[in-house]
């Protein structure tokens, strides 16, 4: 038997050789508060990660990167969104990469 071989795609749950189960309704329990959510910042540790890399390490990052999006199947559209995020989290990191490519950055 070779586990490797599959004639149909693979679906864990739910399983069709167990009887269906419902799912029993559950009384919500607490208060309802008015809260303030703040908004989190997603940037923040990818950038401090780039900013304690040495220098060499960095321009490797920037330079695969910027090879990946040259690839010929990533649209312009795709490679503008890369860029606003890489620049949200290093303002100079998407400025090379865009700088790399020969786009101009919308910042």
């Amino acid at each position: 038997m070779n586990f490797m071989h599959r004639d149909e795609e693979v679906d864990y749950y739910p399983s069709r050789h167990s009887p269906p189960t419902p799912v029993p309704p559950r009384p919500v329990v607490g208060r309802r508060q008015k809260v303030t959510i703040h908004k989190q910042d997603d940037f923040k540790q990818p950038g401090e990660r780039y900013g304690s890399w040495a220098p060499d390490r960095q321009e490797r990052f920037v330079r695969r990167f910027a090879d990946a999006l040259a690839h010929p199947k990533v649209s312009p559209e795709l490679r503008a969104i890369w860029i606003d995020l890489i620049s949200k989290c290093d303002e100079s990191c998407g400025m090379k990469v865009a700088n790399s490519l020969n786009v101009k950055p919308s910042m």
